[in-house]
């Protein structure tokens, strides 16, 4: 009897062929490798034809020509063997919506259907989020997934030219793997994990299905993943239903803003900012990875996680909800030592048959949502007892960053300081490996407890050949394990050391106005609706769209890449043209999921929101998805924590907006006013045409701050009753004709209240981006 790992390992690989098989026009497999594929009774032709690729990819590359290698290889044939019946069913299960596709490979079909099992590429799955607004659809480029770039459009591929791009894909897979001879041989903790990242940088772009679907729009990599983790929970259960876990964590604003600003800890503000926002993440993920090591299983097992959450398959078990229990009582219990009530952890788990596994049931999921907000109300309810107390550090000399615990080295808890070397340590680094260790928590950057955070450039040797149960994360590469696109962007001197929010407003050009400092807040609208419904089963275009755990998959993932990956480019192309120096002006605080927080010189934030939304536009090519941001400006010097809840409250104000008695989102408010995004880039066209005509000295900075004096503050009935003083303000401070006219028409006319806001708010605008005399 194989152990779970094998499972997983056997799952994650079984249609590794389906990529290999693409890099040819026509099949080359061996008559050994045919035996692995099954034959149609009527005609005594193959099927399947990608099994037979998989069996070389294991024979060749990994040496591998065991009962393993068959299971993953023959999961089309019929056969008793247990091992082989796991995987065929866990495929079963993963990949039902599409059961009907794989009939279809054989040579002759490949002829009749023109290749297209080569030519297909990757849809987007946004194109299937419809709730009646306009929808483009889209394809991803074949390539790896840290190549990504924008969608494109559809069009018709050569098959040549499409096996050639296969091939040339491959070929950086296998040079990938050429270079680790530890993946040669049986399975291990470290081979699961190497291949893993592997497969998520070159088949994440790579359309699982090709074939009957015209729109495939599921990865083979969300495919090889979800069927590992099914395989893992039927080698564990014999039952015909499975557990979703979901998890939250609250608390986690509160923590990332319990900090001090003043002259002791000025200079360490950013850090500890930064630090705290990572160190959630670890948080989250060292939750996840409990739960899974609680029961055995891989990282392919999770469903969803990001910062603050996330969704775990797991088995059913005949102990499932008492291992669940144990597990997190002991994080329950960890959080509240370290943490008392600002980090608090709940939890919840629903059972579900395989159909409703297969759809990934909405009633199931929403159920699972209502018992989670439920728990969040008797958060510490099985702790609740004579033994428990609360201890006061109140006769102690506290921490001058967060003055929550006692002081450890130079004013700093030993927590505070830690979050300071994890944030110098996320800076200094551009990929590392995380290890979350249960064996040894010692020695750990952070002891939680339950388990040990550790930071490594590379995967520590000592684990290499261990055959205990770890979990590591690649950060912002692909090294082994579960791979963590961050947007670790922090503006840096010279020397490589992070900058302050004061130095990076110096970054500024001068002519862009006052150096204030933008926080910048963002995140999508509508996202659990996206989510709970947008996925939904109906006809549409000629073709079923079907929901499914896959889909779900794919459709987080892709909106994490976006808020990761995406947003750092994003980010530092617009620097290169901003900034006086052309290095980085932006501070990623936070990114990922579905929203951000970065701070950066106003100028550059005002014109970083449009750029995100134009390219997140661009992205998702829907109108159904949109987001939303809101923008506080303020002295640099002045308390961020402040700033960026002031932030937020202006991002609550866009995911608000009334239009014409509709509440529309997709905005942006600053200075208390709302202008939709579809308005954006018109205001701010508007304001640099009055910025040149300052520039260009045909009217006056002093000038224009005056006629702006005559329309702020008004009600709109007001604005009529001031039109004749505005047109007087206009002739006395404005000599230059052209420009007298201009204004007249721009700031007589205006017949609505959001008009007569907006035209307040590019007016502010003028003034903040300009200086006398620049």
């Amino acid at each position: 009897m194989s152990n779970v790992l094998d499972y997983a390992y056997a799952g994650l690989l079984h249609d590794i062929g389906k990529f290999y098989q693409r890099t040819e026009l026509r099949s080359s497999l061996t008559e050994s490798e045919k035996e692995l594929t099954p034959t149609n009774r009527q005609f005594g032709y193959h099927t399947h034809l990608h099994s037979g690729y998989t069996s070389r990819f294991f024979q060749n590359v990994l040496q591998l020509n065991n009962n393993l290698e068959r299971a993953a290889s023959a999961h089309h044939l019929d056969g008793s063997d247990v091992f082989d019946s796991v995987i065929r069913r866990a495929d079963h299960i993963a990949s039902k919506i599409d059961r009907q596709d794989e009939q279809y490979d054989y040579e002759e079909e490949h002829t009749k259907s023109r290749y297209r099992y080569i030519t297909a590429r990757l849809n987007s799955i946004f194109y299937e989020i419809d709730f009646g607004k306009k929808r483009s659809p889209a394809y991803f480029p074949l390539g790896r997934i840290d190549d990504l770039s924008l969608l494109e459009e559809n069009k018709s591929i050569d098959a040549k030219e499409a096996a050639k791009e296969y091939e040339g894909l491959f070929k950086q897979l296998l040079d990938d793997m050429d270079q680790d001879h530890l993946l040669i041989g049986k399975a291990t903790w470290y081979k699961f994990h190497r291949i893993y990242s592997l497969l998520y940088r070159y088949t994440t772009l790579i359309p699982a299905s090709t074939y009957e679907t015209n729109h495939p729009t599921v990865s083979l990599f969300d495919h090889l993943k979800l069927t590992s983790a099914i395989a893992s929970c039927l080698a564990l259960q014999h039952s015909d239903h499975f557990y979703m876990f979901e998890f939250d964590v609250s608390g986690i604003q509160k923590f990332i803003y319990k900090i001090t600003e003043g002259n002791e800890t000025k200079s360490r503000v950013a850090k500890s900012l930064r630090g705290r926002s990572a160190f959630v993440s670890l948080l989250t993920n060292a939750i996840t990875y409990a739960i899974l090591n609680a029961f055995g299983l891989t990282e392919a097992n999770i469903i969803f996680n990001t910062g603050g959450g996330g969704i775990l398959l797991l088995p059913d078990l005949e102990d499932t909800p008492k291992r669940i229990g144990n597990i997190c009582t002991l994080i329950t219990e960890s959080l509240y030592e370290r943490f008392n009530t600002d980090l608090t952890f709940v939890y919840a788990y629903e059972k579900m048959d395989e159909a409703e596994l297969e759809e990934f049931k909405s009633a199931k999921a929403i159920s699972l949502k209502v018992k989670l907000e439920a728990a969040k109300t008797q958060k510490f309810k099985h702790m609740m007892g004579p033994s428990f107390t609360y201890q006061s550090n109140s006769d102690q000399d506290l921490c001058v960053m967060c003055h929550e615990h006692p002081q450890s080295k130079d004013g700093l808890c030993s927590l505070c300081q830690s979050i300071i070397d994890l944030s110098d340590y996320y800076t200094s680094h551009d990929a590392f490996i995380v290890h979350y260790d249960f064996v040894n928590t010692q020695d750990s950057m952070f002891d939680l407890g339950f388990v040990g955070i550790k930071m490594n450039p590379k995967v520590p040797k000592e684990l290499v050949n261990s055959e205990q149960i770890y979990y590591l994360d690649s950060v912002n590469g692909f090294k082994c394990g579960n791979v963590k696109l961050l947007g670790n962007l922090v503006p840096k001197d010279m020397n490589g050391t992070s900058l302050g929010f004061e130095d990076i407003v110096q970054l500024q050009n001068p002519e862009d106005g006052d150096r204030k400092l933008g926080i910048l807040k963002m995140d999508v609208d509508n996202l659990g609706a996206i989510f709970a419904f947008g996925l939904k089963n109906r006809e549409g275009e000629g073709y079923e769209v079907q929901r499914s755990l896959s889909k779900y998959l794919t459709l987080s993932r892709l909106m994490e890449i976006f808020f990761t990956q995406q947003l750092k480019k994003i980010c530092i192309e617009l620097s290169q043209r901003l900034s006086m120096t052309k290095q980085n002006m932006f501070y990623i605080n936070y990114a990922g999921g579905d929203d951000l927080v970065i701070l950066g010189p106003v100028y550059g934030i005002v014109y970083l929101a449009l750029e995100i939304n134009r390219q997140f536009k661009a992205f998702v090519r829907n109108e159904n998805i949109t987001i939303s941001g809101g923008i506080h400006i303020q002295r640099p010097s002045e308390l961020v924590r402040f700033g960026i809840q002031f932030a937020d409250d202006a991002l609550e104000s866009s995911k608000h907006y009334m239009m014409d008695g509709k509440m529309v989102k997709n905005a942006m408010t600053m200075m208390d006013i709302t202008v939709p995004f579809s308005d954006y880039q018109a205001l701010l066209d508007q304001v640099e045409t009055y910025r040149t005509l300052i520039r260009q000295k045909r009217m006056t900075r002093t000038g224009f701050y005056r006629i702006m004096s005559q329309i702020k503050d008004r009600s709109l009935m007001a604005y009529y009753e001031s039109v004749p003083l505005i047109q007087y303000s206009i002739i006395r401070n404005i000599s230059d004709q052209e420009v007298q006219l201009m204004m007249k028409r721009d700031l007589t006319t205006i017949d609505d209240e959001q008009t007569l806001r907006k035209m307040v708010l590019m007016m502010k605008l003028v003034i903040l981006f300009t200086r006398e005399g620049s």
